[in-house]
């Protein structure tokens, strides 16, 4: 699952790179990009990839709908028993998806940490500061919570996150924690963003995580207590 959003510099490469290292490790595979109403030649990039990545479908969202929307209509186009994510821009390598998959066998989830992260330090800070609230308030076991992941469809399907924001991944995370399912985490290679712009939260998205975090928290605890 490839999220993109102005990213025609990257994205071909990005799914040439993911088919070569899913045709590595897997007999039968689907790579599926949406293009979440991207204004540059993302799209025109995209449908010239079809030529050469016979696995590739591609999704487009008419307007732009945001991580959150996108990456749950990705979700629920996806068919196989394993389910990767991992954005259009580059900065995760394929190479990445080889540890995870090596370490899949009895998990749910596997989480892959970017190891050192290649983002400017104001997005790291926040990352850590967001990150660590959230592993001190649920005990999870992981320390980058909103990398890139592989889901067992399975685990995933059962976990369908009520947030609208940036929250949503975390949610699935917190929820299968709590079940008691397997959740794993291995260092990943990350490089630095060589085109594009970097959107980090905006303020309107911040609120949204916040109050998103917050009635999730109210719900958690409360069905711990009975």
């Amino acid at each position: 699952m490839i999220p993109a959003h102005n990213e025609e510099v990257t994205v071909a490469g990005v799914v040439r790179g993911h088919r070569d290292a899913a045709r590595a490790l897997a007999s039968s595979f689907e790579l599926i990009v949406c293009d979440d109403g991207s204004t540059d030649g993302t799209w025109a990039e995209l449908q010239r990839s079809c030529a050469e990545v016979a696995e590739l479908r591609l999704l487009r969202n008419p307007s732009r709908e945001g991580i959150p929307l996108t990456m749950k209509r990705l979700y629920a186009e996806a068919r196989g028993e394993w389910i990767y994510f991992t954005p259009g821009d580059g900065q995760v390598p394929a190479a990445a998806l080889e540890p995870m998959w090596g370490i899949r066998d009895g998990a749910a989830l596997v989480v892959g940490r970017r190891v050192p992260r290649r983002d400017p330090a104001s997005r790291v800070v926040i990352a850590q500061l967001y990150s660590g609230l959230l592993r001190r308030i649920f005990r999870l076991p992981v320390h980058d919570i909103d990398s890139v992941k592989l889901y067992r469809a399975e685990e995933l399907r059962s976990a369908p996150p009520r947030s609208e924001s940036n929250f949503s991944e975390a949610e699935i995370l917190i929820t299968l924690c709590s079940r008691r399912r397997v959740v794993r985490e291995i260092d990943i290679p990350h490089r630095p963003r060589i085109a594009g712009i970097a959107e980090g939260v905006t303020p309107a998205g911040a609120f949204l995580a916040m109050r998103d975090v917050a009635a999730f928290t109210v719900r958690w605890l409360l069905r711990r207590d009975r």
